[in-house]
């Protein structure tokens, strides 16, 4: 997180900058263009005496894991008498809500885009959120010029141009200049060939200039005379509630623009929904600002610049205003995309239970959850009315595993039930469910199978185009439930190299679900730990997910069959040392959004700071084979009950097991061993 500063540094700004040496700025990207890092080399070369380590904005583990923006930061960087608001985006499609808020904020979009791989899908999906405000002003950064590989001149301004002639609401977003860069080097050019010249420059002030030139300064909202009459103190302050965070010291800190009038420590704040009611009263505890990577606090805040407003009395929400009078009208903002997936988080139940988290009730979940809920408005939490699990909903596959691979790391346990999309019933009594556009970047050796396994899943292809490098743009309107898993396969299938980008479409009546495309799984049936004989054994059966010395427990998957049925089996015996293992295929390891697109109704994953495993509801063999027959005889109420309730469900299943002995449905295997078992079994269910 941020260092709070106090005020005294040769680099703090503790006054309002003027409104005419105001810059605010997003910057777009593909993941892993180099925008963190260039956004690195403005605040070493900006002359404010910052220290920067590497990626200095993504101050998240997993950020710097994966390599991409989850939440967008604002970053103030002072330059010869101006002042850049700088704000990084998410360059991921499931992390859009981000986007949508902080495009609210600025008046100019940096387009970072790779010299050899051009503009990207992801980065064309937040490209075009940008320049649907209509007073955006685009400049465009062609980054990584000193990479070897070489394209042809004129190649990636033309893909670009395209790209905007596109998109773009106005003519004027299609004047925009381009630079060439190094955010790795650190120079920045205004042409290309000055950029491969012997004599570059060798730093980003081409950067600095084009931004003070072509971004203009903000223009505060006008404010009607009769609020200014009322409001003489802070003529009629406004500011939208874009980002909300939980700061230490600080308590709850809206980050935003200041829409109109100013605002100071202490005075009054009102919270105004989107109706323009007033839903909460409070007053200004502090107002910071970040410059570089600490967090300074300022005097006041003034209408145009983005600053962070720590609230007492209450916590704000998304999409309201805050105002310093009743008379000053809610800023109007764009809605935010409804959330399309969910997944039920409930108690871990699994025979390992406890090992590893610190945090494993419902309670601890909830609560974590919650506390999400309020900082992220892409992410929806909803209570079950049995109070056994909670519904978390989002976007996309990606930003529900980032959330609990978060919770998983701060030692959180629990199941996760297989993904599902989030319906709506209609006024007519219809039930709908959401539809997606869907745009995949795949080569032309691919293009074939990805169209027909789409089409196979009732997605309708709107669009075909070519690009650069042997590779087609395919557009697809289809529904969030037949794509539930094809990231997987895509991935699988072109070997990594597809580019996916999701986007909700509208609400539609629900139709029939895809075709089961995945085999059966391999079935742990004991407890102990896997061994290297076992494991060689089981490979021949199919592909595996663990690999030695793996604590495992009856109903616990470790691998998939080769067919569609599923196998229980012992990878846990207890060996002699005589036999020696035979050689097996390294197994696959299994990411958390892996397994959450791969298992089944009758599946769930199992959770814990220490493992990622997926295992059966009912981890018995036996009540699992009966479950499954009696779903078969009552439709699927079973199953949904299976992952809600499993002991209810069980015990339905011992009576109809039994039902079915007493009927002679049952008969007795001719192996006496497993005879005298069920023998044993059938008893104790009378």
């Amino acid at each position: 997180g941020w260092t709070l500063k106090k005020c005294g540094a040769a680099a703090a700004v503790t006054e309002a900058p003027a409104l005419e040496n105001l810059r605010n700025v997003a910057i777009i990207a593909h993941v892993d263009h180099g925008k963190t890092t260039l956004v690195d080399q403005l605040m070493k070369q900006s002359g404010m005496g910052i220290q920067v380590t590497e990626r200095m904005l993504d101050s998240k583990d997993l950020e710097m894991e994966r390599g991409i923006t989850i939440l967008s930061k604002a970053t103030r960087v002072a330059w010869n008498g101006y002042v850049f608001n700088i704000v990084d985006t998410p360059g991921h499609a499931d992390f859009g809500g981000e986007v949508e808020r902080v495009l609210s904020m600025v008046d100019g979009v940096v387009l970072l885009v790779d010299m050899v791989e051009g503009p990207k899908a992801q980065t064309k999906f937040v490209l075009q959120k940008a320049l649907q405000h209509q007073d955006m002003k685009p400049l465009v950064v062609i980054n990584k010029v000193d990479r070897p590989q070489v394209r042809e001149s004129g190649e990636v301004e033309n893909e670009i141009f395209d790209v905007f002639a596109a998109m773009a609401s106005s003519d004027d977003q299609l004047d925009y200049p381009t630079l060439y860069a190094s955010g790795k080097v650190g120079f920045c050019a205004k042409s290309l060939e000055e950029a491969r010249s012997e004599n570059r420059p060798t730093n980003m002030m081409a950067l600095f200039e084009t931004i003070r030139d072509h971004v203009p300064p903000p223009k505060p909202a006008a404010v009607d005379a009769a609020v200014l009459a009322a409001d003489e103190k802070c003529k009629g302050f406004s500011m939208l509630v874009s980002q909300l965070d939980r700061l230490p010291a600080l308590g709850p800190t809206v980050t935003g623009k200041v829409f109109s009038g100013h605002i100071q420590k202490g005075d009054k704040l009102f919270a105004k929904s989107l109706e323009g009611d007033i839903v909460e009263t409070g007053k200004v505890k502090d107002i910071t600002v970040v410059q570089g990577v600490t967090r300074e606090p300022i005097k006041r805040a003034t209408a145009g610049d983005i600053v962070s407003i720590s609230v007492q009395g209450f916590t704000p929400r998304w999409t309201q205003t805050l105002t310093s009078h009743q008379k000053v009208p809610s800023v109007t903002c764009n809605p935010i995309d409804p959330p399309v997936i969910s997944v039920r988080a409930s108690v871990n139940d699994s025979p390992l239970a406890g090992k590893d988290g610190k945090y494993i009730t419902v309670l601890s979940i909830g609560e974590r959850l919650d506390k999400e809920a309020l900082t992220n408005p892409a992410i929806e939490v909803v209570q079950s009315p049995q109070r056994d699990y909670f519904e978390i909903r989002g976007r996309g596959e990606m930003q529900i595993g980032i959330l609990v691979e978060e919770m998983r790391r701060e030692g959180y346990e629990m199941s996760l039930s297989p993904p599902q999309v989030v319906r709506k019933k209609a006024e007519d009594g219809t039930m709908m469910e959401p539809w997606e556009d869907i745009i995949i970047e795949v080569g032309n050796d691919h293009s074939s199978v990805v169209i027909a396994r789409m089409s196979a899943r009732g997605a309708e292809v709107k669009d075909v185009a070519s690009l650069p490098g042997d590779r087609q743009s395919i557009k697809f309107e289809c529904a969030t439930s037949s794509f539930l898993g094809m990231r997987n396969w895509l991935r699988d299938a072109t070997g990594g190299t597809a580019a996916v980008v999701a986007e909700f479409k509208e609400m539609r009546p629900v139709g029939d679900p895809p075709p089961r495309e995945r085999n059966g799984v391999l079935v742990s049936n004991t407890t102990g730990t896997s061994t290297p004989v076992d494991l060689s054994k089981a490979a021949r059966l199919g592909k595996l997910f663990i690999g030695e010395g793996v604590e495992v427990y009856p109903g616990m998957i470790f691998g998939e069959c080769n067919d569609m049925s599923d196998i229980d089996t012992n990878i846990s015996r207890k060996h002699d040392g005589y036999r020696s293992a035979g050689g097996f295929a390294p197994p696959q390891e299994m990411k958390l959004e892996m397994a959450l697109a791969y298992i089944l109704d009758d599946e769930k994953v199992e959770v814990t700071p220490k493992r990622i495993v997926m295992r059966k509801v009912i981890l018995d063999a036996a009540l699992r084979k009966n479950a499954a027959k009696a779903a078969a005889k009552g439709g699927s109420g079973h199953m949904e009950a299976a992952w809600l309730r499993p002991q209810i469900v069980a015990h339905s299943v011992q009576k109809s097991f039994a039902s079915d002995r007493a009927a002679g449905l049952l008969t007795l295997p001719s192996d006496p061993t497993r005879a005298k078992v069920l023998r044993t079994r059938w008893k104790g269910m009378r």
